[in-house]
């Protein structure tokens, strides 16, 4: 899991890390979109500023106690007519965030909403149990 920039403890990341990261493949860039990290005493919830997407171009995954965004669209296809003279964002782009989660996370109720470009992803907290003290004998 090289792309693992985040957990949630105090982290302090290289900024060009944190704002893209350049590919392999030279003509695609990976942006980390902002994140807010929010605790309640029911939930964690992760806000991610994903402006311009859709619900559609965005998925979730979540293995080994990584959650995983990523958001991106197909290419245009080439349009004839004029040229871009300045292009800050484009469609050979993908915006991608990884996230390991604590252990008291309940994987199997995550849910997420995205509405007005924020994506919300909301981690239910589960009750750990304390570990049980075991007395040892001695012989």
């Amino acid at each position: 899991m090289n792309n693992l920039h985040f957990a949630f403890r105090p982290f302090l990341p290289s900024l060009m890390n944190e704002v893209f990261e350049r590919q392999s493949n030279e003509t695609e860039l990976t942006y980390k979109p902002a994140a807010n990290v929010r605790e309640d005493e029911k939930n964690y919830t992760i806000e991610l500023a994903l402006p311009g997407f859709t619900k559609d171009e965005i998925s979730i995954s979540f293995e080994e106690e990584v959650l995983t965004v990523t958001a991106g669209r197909q290419p245009k296809e080439e349009v004839k007519g004029p040229k871009y003279t300045w292009n800050e964002f484009g469609y050979k782009s993908k915006y991608e965030r990884s996230f390991q989660l604590p252990e008291t996370v309940d994987a199997d109720q995550i849910n997420a909403k995205f509405e007005n470009g924020i994506l919300n992803v909301i981690l239910p907290k589960k009750e750990v149990q304390p570990a049980a003290v075991k007395q040892i004998t001695i012989a």
